[in-house]
């Protein structure tokens, strides 16, 4: 069955798997919070040789960070409908939201 609605990975920063807080996508397209992958950047500065921590590509010199008005405003949307976390939701209520585009409407009881 193809999947409809947002795919939380995509609006996910894989450094601290929340959703992406001013969002900034580094020169190979991947997305992260601008702090998550400026302090993983930090860390390699004495190398002088800046990578993604997903596909490892390396960025000679460190790129420019700016911050994804496009995505932040996908964000903000989802945060909107209720969407804050993963830990808020249970497995099954993330299902319902990937697979159909819509918020668990069942009490929140059940998590």
């Amino acid at each position: 069955m193809a999947q409809r609605g947002v795919q939380l990975e995509k609006i996910s920063c894989s450094i601290c798997l929340d959703l992406l807080k001013d969002p900034v996508t580094i020169p190979c397209g991947h997305s992260y919070c601008m702090n998550c992958i400026k302090g993983h950047w930090d860390g390699e500065d004495r190398m002088e040789v800046h990578s993604c921590p997903q596909c490892r590509k390396e960025f000679i010199p460190r790129p420019g960070l700016e911050k994804s008005i496009m995505l932040a405003e996908l964000v903000e949307d989802l945060k909107e409908i209720g969407l804050q976390s993963r830990e808020n939701f249970s497995p099954s209520c993330l299902m319902v939201f990937e697979i159909f585009g819509v918020r668990c409407t069942l009490p929140q009881t059940h998590l």
